[in-house]
This record gives C-alpha cells, sequence and structure tokens, in this order.
C-alpha cells in the first residue's frame, strides 16, 4: 500500500472519530436526529478507509455497503454482526433525515451511537492488525 493511501485511511478515520465524538454530544443535548446521522457517517468513514485496504473505492453509500458485504463479511475478516451495524445506521439516518415523520426515541438513538462506536473500535483492530495502522502498543513506544 503506497504512503498516499495510507495518509487517506488516517483522515477518514480521523474523521469517524470526530463524527462519533459529535453524535454522543448531541445525544447529550437531545438532539436525537442529529447523533444518529452524525454516527452513521462515523460508521460510514472508517468503512470507507477499510475498503481502501483491498483499492475499493465506492461513490454511493450502498456501494460502500455492499462492498463492505462483500469484501470483509464474506470472507470472514470481519464478523456478520458489523454488517447489520451499517444497515441499521443507514436505514436510521436516512429515516430521520429524509422522512417527514420523524419516529426516532433516545433509546434507538443511543444504541445507533453506542453501535457506531463499536464499529470504529472493530475496524482500527482490524486496520491494526493488518498492519495498516499503529497499535495502541506501537504507539506507547514511539512516545517512551
Amino acid at each position: 500500500m503506497d504512503e498516499n493511501t495510507r495518509i487517506i485511511i488516517e483522515v477518514r478515520l480521523e474523521k469517524a472519530r470526530e463524527d462519533l465524538m459529535t453524535a454522543r454530544e448531541l445525544l447529550s443535548l437531545g438532539r436525537l436526529r442529529g447523533a444518529v446521522n452524525r454516527a452513521y457517517y462515523a460508521v460510514y468513514h472508517v468503512t470507507t478507509a477499510l475498503l481502501l485496504t483491498e483499492d475499493i473505492e465506492r461513490r454511493r453509500h450502498s456501494g460502500v455497503q455492499s462492498a463492505f458485504s462483500h469484501y470483509f463479511i464474506k470472507t470472514g475478516k470481519v464478523e456478520p454482526e458489523y454488517a447489520r451495524i451499517l444497515t441499521a445506521a443507514r436505514k436510521a439516518q436516512e429515516s430521520s433525515d429524509y422522512s417527514d415523520r420523524i419516529e426516532l426515541d433516545r433509546e434507538t438513538a443511543e444504541e445507533i451511537v453506542a453501535d457506531a462506536e463499536r464499529f470504529i473500535s472493530r475496524i482500527e483492530r482490524y486496520l491494526a492488525n493488518t498492519g495498516i495502522i499503529p497499535t495502541n502498543e506501537a504507539l506507547e513506544e514511539q512516545f517512551k
């Protein structure tokens, strides 16, 4: 993998982390729709970073979801529950952002934000285990 791709992966990971922090903040303020939107985009950004490890770019959200399932779930690299998290987050985001009726309760929003956090942690673990990003131990060693 070239250095430019590694940089793009890091940028997308940072976007995901920032979106997750924003989702948590919005949730604490009771802004459920915004929290779900940012949680979905956190998952989306980390998924696009992951796809770059296989030299895959998709323009449409459905393409990102499909490629994730094909290249990471079906191959057993990532557990199937993470495909369900991506699907649920996308559906909730689309419903809350584009529907004229907002049917989003706090419990659902909290679950989506918590699942987004698990999703990001899992993908970061995969990226660290495959040497794409430094492990926590490598970072600690670097700053000794």
